[in-house]
């Protein structure tokens, strides 16, 4: 056979190498049947029939190569998100509250934010802002006798219910709190004196006292409906009576659940 045969005879497996070296994977099968194929075609021609099967193998392997190199690298897999079952934003590997309820505020760990830490998350919490240490119940609210608040060294006028500048202060920084918790609750405000002076008249004076603060309370838009008064005199201290400092801080009112 001379050249120019074998130029045209190998022309058909050139073009067929061309073709397959921008395949896709699912073109893979295709470009190694055709290349076989074509082998073995050149084969045949090429010695007379007698080289069909040397042919074949050849375009096989010619195929392989060709093909493989032809491919299209696949596109790195994207990792999938975490999953967050409860949509919070935390994912479950993470989350220590599942099953929140859709549209409340988590914190880190993906349970719900109890701002005043009374253990009722904020969205059930009724009475927000409750003190550090007070009782509550289911609906975040102080218990019947709980002491909500505590106001000591209240400073009044000589023989007088008036309340003095430093103790509309303490008592305007705690109008907040009595408010949340006055819609929910009634308040008792218990007056409470030091020893010294006569013990009914303390009595009396612990009663004047504590009206006074309610007063103030209603001054500043709590809710006189929520509030009463009572007094204690000095039967109840909370510090000796012996200092200076005790008797201050006996000097207080108590807001008490009702």
């Amino acid at each position: 056979m001379n050249t120019t045969t074998r130029i045209t005879l190998l022309a058909p497996l050139l073009l067929v190498l061309g073709a397959c070296s921008n395949l896709t994977e699912r073109q893979m099968e295709t470009c190694v049947v055709g290349l076989t194929t074509a082998g073995g075609v050149i084969g045949a021609a090429s010695s007379g029939g007698t080289g069909v099967l040397p042919g074949a193998m050849i375009g096989t392997g010619i195929s392989l190569i060709s093909c493989e190199q032809g491919q299209e690298a696949p596109a790195p897999r994207q990792a999938p998100p975490p999953a967050d079952s409860d949509g919070d934003g935390v994912p479950d590997d993470r989350d220590r509250c599942p099953r929140t309820p859709a549209g409340v505020d988590v914190d880190g760990r993906g349970c719900p934010v109890d701002g005043d830490r009374d253990g009722v998350a904020d969205y059930l919490d009724q009475c927000a802002g409750t003190p550090a240490g007070v009782k509550v119940d289911e609906i975040g609210c102080p218990i019947k006798d709980e002491v909500v608040l505590t106001i000591n060294r209240l400073g009044f006028a000589f023989d007088s219910a008036e309340l003095d500048r430093s103790s509309k202060a303490a008592l305007d920084r705690a109008v907040e709190v009595i408010k949340s918790h006055s819609e929910v609750v009634n308040m008792n405000v218990v007056g409470h004196t030091d020893s010294r002076g006569d013990e009914e008249y303390n009595q009396k004076l612990s009663e004047r006292r504590a009206a006074a603060v309610v007063d103030y309370l209603v001054s500043k838009g709590v809710s006189r409906s929520s509030l009463s008064s009572s007094g204690k005199g000095e039967s109840e201290p909370m510090a000796s009576n012996d200092t200076d400092d005790g008797r201050a801080q006996n000097r207080r009112v108590e807001l008490v659940v009702e």
